[in-house]
């Protein structure tokens, strides 16, 4: 099933982008004409916000962002929670996310103002969190259904891993303990709620680094071409598992903060979509129905 969902959601992202790719062609000449001079131009029936197809993809964007929130009802409502893997459904959550918001913004022609804009804005700003969110949910460790792993169980984990690597190899003590110190683990954990930054940065320099880490310990270890691939590939492994515990605690104080942060937005982006479809739809605006 994981694979599959893998394969609808790639699907899904390709057609987006070239749905995406043929809005931009199609509109841009649009979208680019002075507001003064839109009402005069030949498309401005079919890409203003209440246009023919201006308002189906308010529509399709504002029902995306909708059925974003099914979400939460599943990590929420005892009745969902054997509806599947959690990780599957924020996987269509992010989808739906990135894709709600594109949309919407074809459907304001670019045109941000009155009571609507807060919602836009909001709608940006969950957006923008959920990306936050989802960098931080990665850094911890999760079971494949979803659950939190606890840290003594990915304490046990990261042990047993390590010394099944360090008798594998016939690795020293002090083998290992460079490779703790090239993690950069005990930066991570001196930093504290700044941790997320190093750990960022380590994230975008991770080739280079990780070319650094394996070319430091092969020097210090005789290993044959036939396990030089298994060897890296668990060497690794432990790197980014003593970065995790060291990010472990900074992660789930971010992780509430970010709740704070991202819930208000995503109601308020809500409450006043429903406010501005009720209007639209109290002045006429039904689309072709």
């Amino acid at each position: 099933m994981k694979k599959i969902h893998k394969i609808i959601l790639t699907l899904l992202t390709l057609g987006f982008i070239l749905f995406t790719i043929w809005i931009i062609i199609e509109s841009s000449d649009y979208l680019f004409t002075d507001q003064l001079m839109r009402p005069h131009h030949v498309d401005h029936k079919l890409w203003k916000p209440g246009g023919m197809i201006g308002h189906g993809l308010g529509i399709l964007g504002g029902s995306m962002m909708i059925i974003m929130f099914v979400y939460s009802l599943r990590k929420r409502i005892k009745f969902f929670r054997n509806w599947g893997n959690l990780p599957t459904w924020l996987n269509y959550h992010i989808f739906l996310g990135i894709t709600g918001p594109i949309l919407v913004t074809f459907h304001t022609a670019l045109k941000f103002g009155g009571l609507v804009s807060i919602s836009y804005w909001s709608m940006i700003a969950v957006a923008l969190s959920g990306f936050i969110g989802r960098y931080i949910y990665i850094k911890i460790p999760h079971h494949v259904n979803g659950k939190e792993i606890t840290r003594n169980d990915f304490n046990s984990k990261v042990n047993e891993i390590t010394e099944k690597f360090k008798k594998d190899y016939d690795l020293s003590n002090e083998t290992i303990g460079i490779i703790y110190s090239l993690s950069g683990g005990n930066q991570i954990e001196k930093n504290g709620m700044w941790g997320v930054f190093t750990l960022f940065f380590i994230d975008l320099t991770g080739w280079f680094r990780r070319k650094h880490i394996i070319s430091v310990i092969q020097e210090t270890t005789k290993i044959s071409n036939s396990d030089l691939k298994e060897f890296q590939f668990s060497l690794m492994q432990i790197v980014k598992m003593n970065r995790q515990i060291a990010f472990w605690n900074t992660a789930q104080k971010l992780f509430h903060y970010w709740h704070v942060i991202h819930k208000p937005f995503a109601y308020t982006m809500l409450v006043i979509m429903f406010i501005h479809i009720a209007i639209a739809v109290s002045l006429g605006y039904t689309w072709i129905y």
